[in-house]
């Protein structure tokens, strides 16, 4: 892996996990309903793919315009790597050290807001109650959560 490679998904992996704790902070500070919200989940996974496009287009700029598929694909990865990490330590402070009340609440919106949606779609209260206790289950703000949603 070579330097250039390596600042580049750095540089452009931090700017995309800025975004993506612009969005928590906003939900923090403004209003939480934003992750019960399915448009801003679709809107920073597509984000997501175009940052990582974008670093590889900017290394086979750097690169002359060429980049092997082994390039291009770890350039692509490490990006996504270092958004991960980074929103990863941002969100595991922000909900289990700097406001662990704020995960009850959001967990509390969260299922609030899936057993609406499950109960309009017409399921059943069994299939219902098993959806949300494995809801409940979760933690889904801790690190384990975080890495599996990433």
């Amino acid at each position: 892996m070579n330097e250039a490679m390596k600042q580049i998904a750095i540089k452009y992996g931090t700017y995309l996990a800025l975004l993506n704790i612009s969005y928590i902070l906003y939900a923090y500070l403004v209003d939480a309903s934003v992750f019960t919200a399915t448009w801003p989940g679709i809107v920073l996974f597509f984000l997501a793919i175009g940052f990582g496009i974008f670093a590889v287009g900017k290394f086979k700029q750097i690169n002359e315009g060429y980049a092997t598929f082994k390039e291009a694909f770890s350039t692509y990865i490490l990006t996504g790597i270092v958004a991960t990490l980074i929103g990863t330590v941002f969100t595991v402070l922000l909900f289990s050290i700097i406001d662990p009340e704020f995960a009850a609440q959001t967990m509390d919106l969260i299922i609030e807001t899936t057993y609406e949606k499950l109960e309009t779609s017409g399921m059943s209260d069994e299939q219902i109650e098993k959806i949300i206790s494995r809801i409940e289950g979760s933690n889904a703000f801790g690190i384990t959560g975080q890495l599996k949603s990433s």
